[in-house]
């Protein structure tokens, strides 16, 4: 049966702290009544601060038969840390008797998907850490699994996306709640966790990688966030505030989007038609949802520049238009605007890129201008199939080639790109520009060469990026440890 909140109250704080979780739970969509054995409440616990106020919280309030815990050792640290960590859990559960499932990835395994993809490790963890809580949830018939992002997660979310040009969607932060997954722990932030839990007299673990600054979450967490902090007492507030207004419009413009039956028409799964009249009727905060829409609805789940969409926006009076962005072509008739999913066969193009700009090559003979370059795709009859031509325009500059797989993408740089080091890490492209002492205005001229999906390889990622024309060195990704 459930627990007291209050059987064994301790301090007021620490009744606090779990009336706040329940609140979290409450604000969540779940019944704590509804909470039984038969269907119990799952909790996904790292070791971590987070996840272990989660756990001991909850066992405060729950009886145990009526909670279910989930822990992935990731095999990527060293067996003493991951491994340790899962021990730390196990071991945690089994003092408050809650059954704890721990999912051992194979030492390994991430980092080698990681290699063939070129996917960073981690992303690939965060996928094998979601396929994994998916499959508890069905397995234990839970009502909800709780995740333990909190406050600080939070800002830190909302601070990235705008960095990255997010708009309301973005900015809107970690959602309470996302189908199953609930999120108790968002109205409190990691200081009121760690006193939580040194009130209670409880250890937690600590992972060595969130202090690794290659990461750009770590370094908005212990670069940016200090500053912050110091600088600007109480931004937070103000932050969270913008966020759950930005959610609230999200809320509202989502609920516009239903789009009539008549002014849309699906070809195949990879192409919909839009009706231009009723496209270009709509509020632009409206055209860009549905767009958007549309685009998942084909299939593209990777970022499309904004300033392609508001290239799409002006041609409004416009006649024949078409513009491409990866292997995406977008288009203009008289009747209908166009989103469809080309494959291979598309044609090298410009358009602008978030403040700066992208060419594509798909195919030999595709060439395109790009600052002190002219840069043309071309066949070779070595291990690589076409190689990438960068012709010198100015004395300044030398020309050079570079062996490639298409399609690519030339672009400029984007705030979170990363590329991979000699050693299979990965590394932000701000890092290099800084190591490298760079200038700001530089940076926007170094081109970034990224590989698109193909029957190679089914994921985009970063080969090069070229700085030689700027006084720099190149740093090129070799073909043997893609």
């Amino acid at each position: 049966m459930r627990k007291n909140l209050l059987q064994n109250p301790g301090s007021h704080s620490e009744s606090l702290f779990e009336k706040k979780v329940l609140s979290g739970l409450a604000a969540s969509g779940i019944d704590v009544s509804a909470v039984s054995e038969k269907s119990p409440l799952g909790l996904a616990v790292s070791g971590g601060a987070d996840s272990v106020s989660l756990l001991v919280s909850l066992s405060s309030v729950f009886d145990s038969s009526f909670l279910r815990v989930i822990t992935i050792d990731h095999g990527i640290r060293p067996e003493e840390e991951s491994g340790g960590d899962a021990d730390f859990v196990k071991d945690l559960c089994k003092k408050f008797g809650i059954f704890c499932h721990v999912e051992k990835i194979p030492r390994g395994y991430i980092e080698g998907l990681s290699k063939k993809t070129s996917q960073s490790v981690e992303a690939l963890a965060r996928k094998v850490r979601y396929e994994a809580f998916a499959s508890f949830i069905k397995n234990e018939s839970l009502l909800a699994l709780c995740l333990a992002h909190n406050q600080n997660d939070l800002c830190e979310t909302v601070i990235m996306r705008f960095l990255q040009g997010s708009g309301s969607e973005g900015l809107s932060g970690i959602p309470r709640v996302r189908d199953k997954y609930v999120r108790p722990l968002l109205e409190l932030s990691r200081s009121e966790i760690e006193a939580y839990l040194r009130k209670k007299n409880q250890a937690w673990r600590t992972d060595a990688t969130n202090s690794d600054i290659k990461y750009f979450r770590n370094r908005i967490r212990n670069v940016l966030v200090p500053v912050l902090n110091e600088n600007f007492p109480g931004w937070q507030k103000g932050l969270i505030s913008g966020s759950k207004k930005a959610a609230s419009d999200e809320d509202f413009l989502t609920g516009l989007l239903e789009i009539p039956a008549d002014k849309t028409c699906r070809d195949n799964k990879s192409c919909i038609r839009i009706d231009r009249s009723y496209f270009y009727s709509l509020h632009p905060a409206i055209g860009r949802r549905v767009f958007f829409d549309c685009l998942n609805k084909i299939g593209f789940g990777a970022r499309f520049p904004y300033r392609c969409f508001e290239e799409i926006l002006s041609w409004r009076n416009a006649g024949e238009k078409e513009v491409f962005f990866e292997n995406v072509r977008v288009s203009l008739d008289s009747k209908n605007l166009v989103i469809e999913i080309c494959g291979k066969n598309f044609p090298a193009e410009k358009a602008s890129l978030e403040g700066g700009f992208y060419f594509v090559f798909s195919k030999a003979g595709d060439c395109a201008e790009c600052g002190d370059f002219l840069i043309r795709a071309e066949e070779t009859h070595g291990s690589a199939c076409h190689s990438l031509s960068f012709l010198a325009k100015n004395p300044g500059s030398e020309s050079f080639s570079l062996d490639v797989s298409l399609p690519l993408l030339v672009r400029s740089f984007i705030a979170g790109d990363e590329i991979k080091t000699s050693l299979g890490e990965f590394k932000a492209l701000s890092d290099i520009f800084t190591d490298w002492k760079v200038p700001a205005p530089l940076r926007e001229k170094a081109l970034v060469i990224e590989l698109l999906p193909s029957k190679k390889c089914r994921d985009s990622f970063l080969k090069a990026f070229i700085a030689s024309h700027l006084g720099f060195k190149n740093w090129i990704v070799e073909e043997a440890k893609l």
